[in-house]
């Protein structure tokens, strides 16, 4: 969001919201910010409490939706009418997602906005599909509409805010597969047809593309410490931990750091990689066991799963986010909700609604406390380092807010500590450089240590990120051992390693760093060839541009002409190109340099 605070014009905008890399970029996300954009950088507090107020809104959609489809799932079953019998369900499920302690790093997290946007149109959608499904009442043509609407427009707008909108026709799958299989039935034969076509290429789009990436992306490990396998092998585990920390809520287990979590590199290689492999064969097999006996089973199962297919499985992503339960965990809390109103005899109930209400009290009273936490950032940092005492990013964390507050000999105390379990850790390895600078300790040695770190390390986003850092101290030489030469020297390391040279963003990012050094020191031929290196590795439209501009200062203008000119538009972002005509304005920059005295 570093362009949210100055749009003026409709290519303003298309610039700000091209700024994601990858196609379509998230926009409807994207322009809800710009609707705060007065409170940027000043406070999140505004930030957050709008993610609030659309967790709140969610909330009444799961009520809405488990309402509808315990009347519904009543009908069709027979089940003994209590009274308000479907209004307590969905009470009973919203209450049990609203409040949960494992939804709170997508509500308190700023950037998360675009999980809850997504969640909003998903539900939505499934509430506008389900009038047309349900609403017996009214014509062909009107059920059909809400249908498109449903699953058609309302899937598109929650892909637009985060990609895994695209899984909304899998929700409603499983809704017809299993609570909602007689309403289907009973459909009109064009209305089935639109049901197929709506649902079932949506799902096989999405399992052929997990295929497709999995096949790609076998035996690679792309800037990660694991391979597609060994993720493959982790993730049961990953689901495991969840659920477990869903439904046993305690204090100080949540959070955004879980880079500690284990990796299984093989079916022995830690003791529950096994049982939750075979758990989760188990959950499957029961689930499409249990379609029409136990359909409650099985929509929490399978809705749980499919919610799961996208960051889960294939897709190389990190192992372990909290955010990622979001939307996954509604089906099970609707089966709950619908579950508990529906046992027949007292004693069941009493059991069943006692242990329901001593489970929602943890839950209350875990993620109470767990939100005031997140109110400071120093007993977060400490929170998060306690309960994650093998995460790296928690400990660097502590550290970064230790020596915030002026306690520099104990942040490195921590990172040494660090050190001695991660020496490859170039992070690490870059952080105890800048600590000891800044306590003014900093030796030859050290620098030493760090480039023979920074040789064989594995991608670590925090050490090309630190070298910024470490540019500014060299620059202001505040560390008599890390002069300009050894920061070059630093630099030339790591592009010399694969893990940074062969990663676009780190790689473009160290060439840019380079070139700043360059213009500090007054160096046009090195800056501008550290340019062209950014824009080969890692492409952005205002590279060319800021090479003109370093032309233009030095009195080469038709040389700045040239480049503008030269410029391949074609090697930008997809996204870029659709929102943003460079040509143009690099045209008519060549216009204002032309008339330039």
């Amino acid at each position: 969001m570093n362009s949210i605070d100055h749009l003026s014009s409709w290519r303003e905008l298309g610039i700000y919201l091209s700024q994601p890399r990858e196609f379509p970029g998230r926009p409807l996300a994207m322009l809800s910010f710009l609707l705060q954009r007065g409170d940027w950088p000043g406070s999140p507090f505004p930030f957050k409490l709008v993610n609030l107020g659309l967790h709140l809104m969610c909330g009444l959609l799961v009520f809405q939706l488990t309402r509808r489809l315990s009347r519904s799932f009543g009908k069709d079953n027979d089940t003994p009418p209590h009274v308000r019998q479907h209004e307590i369900a969905a009470l009973l499920a919203t209450a049990a997602w609203l409040l949960n302690p494992m939804e709170l790093s997508g509500v308190v997290s700023v950037i998360q906005r675009m999980t809850l946007l997504m969640a909003l149109f998903v539900l939505l959608g499934l509430l506008a599909y389900l009038r047309g499904m349900l609403r017996e009442d009214l014509s062909i043509s009107r059920r059909t509409a809400w249908m498109i609407i449903g699953l058609g427009l309302c899937t598109l707008l929650a892909f637009l805010c985060k990609e895994n909108g695209v899984l909304l026709p899998v929700y409603a799958l499983t809704l017809d597969a299993t609570v909602l299989r007689k309403p289907v039935n009973r459909l009109p034969k064009p209305l089935k047809w639109l049901r197929r076509l709506l649902i079932w290429p949506a799902t096989l789009f999405v399992l052929g593309y997990l295929a497709h990436i999995g096949f790609i992306a076998w035996g690679q490990h792309y800037g990660r410490d694991f391979t597609l396998g060994e993720r493959l092998l982790t993730e049961p585990r990953v689901l495991a931990s969840y659920l477990v920390n869903t439904f046993l809520p305690r204090f100080g287990i949540y959070g955004l750091y879980h880079d500690d979590f284990a990796v299984s590199h093989g079916l022995a290689s830690t003791p529950a990689t096994l049982p939750c492999l075979a758990l989760l064969i188990a959950a499957l097999v029961a689930a499409f066991a249990s379609l029409k006996r136990r359909p409650l089973l099985a929509m929490a199962i399978l809705w749980y799963l499919g919610g799961q297919l996208i960051e889960s499985t294939t897709v190389m992503l990190e192992l372990y986010f909290e955010h990622r339960n979001y939307v996954p965990l509604i089906g099970p809390m609707m089966a709950i909700g619908m579950g508990l109103t529906r046992l027949r005899t007292p004693v069941q109930r009493k059991l069943t609604q006692l242990a329901y209400g001593t489970w929602l009290a943890a839950c209350c009273l875990a993620t109470t406390l767990s939100a005031r936490v997140y109110a400071s950032e120093n007993l977060l940092a400490t929170a998060w380092s306690h309960a994650q005492p093998g995460s790296a990013r928690a400990q660097i964390y502590l550290a970064g807010r230790l020596s915030q507050n002026g306690h520099s000999a104990k942040a490195l105390e921590i990172i040494s500590t660090l050190q001695t379990r991660e020496p490859q850790n170039a992070g690490l390895a870059a952080n105890r450089v800048y600590l000891l600078c800044r306590m003014g300790t900093l030796k030859t040695g050290d620098l030493d240590e760090l480039d023979h770190v920074l040789r064989l390390a594995t991608f670590d986003r925090a050490a090309y990120e630190n070298i910024e850092t470490l540019r500014e101290l060299a620059t202001t030489r505040q560390c008599p051992a890390l002069d300009d030469a050894r920061w070059v020297s630093m630099t030339g390391i790591m592009l010399d390693n694969p893990a940074y040279r062969d990663n676009s963003v780190s790689n473009g990012f160290l060439h840019y760093q380079r070139h700043l050094w360059a213009v500090q020191h007054g160096d046009l031929n090195m800056a501008i060839s550290e340019l062209d290196a950014v824009y080969q590795a890692d492409p952005d439209a205002n590279i060319p541009r800021l090479q003109a501009k370093y032309l233009v200062s030095a009195g080469l203008r038709a040389q700045a002409i040239d480049v503008l000119r030269d410029t391949d538009a074609r090697r930008l972002p997809l996204l870029r190109r659709l929102l943003v005509n460079d040509k143009a304005i690099n045209e008519e920059t060549i216009v204002e340099i032309e008339h330039m005295k």
